[in-house]
């Protein structure tokens, strides 16, 4: 009896865990980039830009620039507690390009209300400098008078929803460069159905317990 009794516990405890998983919220950020819409040099002529994942011998700079310290170092009087550095590019523009270049990113989450950053990665100073940027629906555009390693920075607390990273795919710009090796999976909390279907899975279980003990007393 007491071995069927603790396994019968451990069943409901099962199921009760299952319930508040399914119940928990995502709490990441959203924002990944996802291709290039447009890019214009310094006489407004169109660029082929193209982005791709950072180089090995900057992966240093990019792990300091997620960091905190770092963030409110850069950013100053701009910076907030939600925000956070959503993805790292190493962005490009073929040789002889006349600088600066404006150009517009797809950014998963990010609204004309967002709040957001870009910090590019020089890499003859070896230091992160913020450059200027604007968010749009779905877009955020940076004006580089160089490139290379490009973070971009969200403030979670404006975004439009939440998303994680766990998909990697290969993204093409509008002019036909390939791009992106990383590609966004929305997270988000489940339906009020879904949730009132695992508590009342939870509850049948219970019950189910119950009864199994109440028969087996009454044939012992």
């Amino acid at each position: 009896m007491k071995k069927f009794i603790a396994l019968a516990c451990a069943a409901v405890l099962t199921v009760a865990s299952a319930v508040t998983a399914f119940a928990q919220p995502s709490v990441s950020v959203s924002g990944v980039v996802t291709a290039v819409t447009t890019a214009t040099d310094k006489d407004g002529k169109a660029v082929n830009a193209t982005f791709g994942e950072v180089p090995a011998e900057y992966a240093s700079a990019v792990a300091e620039v997620k960091t905190e310290a770092k963030l409110k170092e850069l950013l100053g009087s701009d910076y907030t507690s939600t925000m956070q550095v959503v993805d790292v590019k190493n962005v490009t523009v073929p040789d002889g390009t006349v600088f600066p270049v404006t150009i517009t990113f797809k950014v998963t989450g990010v609204t004309a209300s967002t709040k957001v950053a870009v910090l590019h990665y020089n890499t003859t100073t070896k230091t992160w400098e913020k450059v200027e940027s604007k968010a749009g629906d779905g877009t955020v555009t940076a004006t580089f008078t160089s490139l290379s390693p490009v973070a971009f920075v969200v403030d979670k607390a404006t975004a439009a929803s939440t998303t994680t990273t766990n998909k990697g795919t290969t993204t093409t710009t509008n002019k036909g460069t390939t791009s992106s090796t990383t590609a966004s999976a929305s997270t988000t909390s489940p339906k009020t159905g879904e949730t009132n279907v695992m508590m009342y899975a939870g509850i049948v279980a219970v019950a189910a317990v119950a009864g199994m003990a109440v028969t087996r007393r009454k044939r012992a």
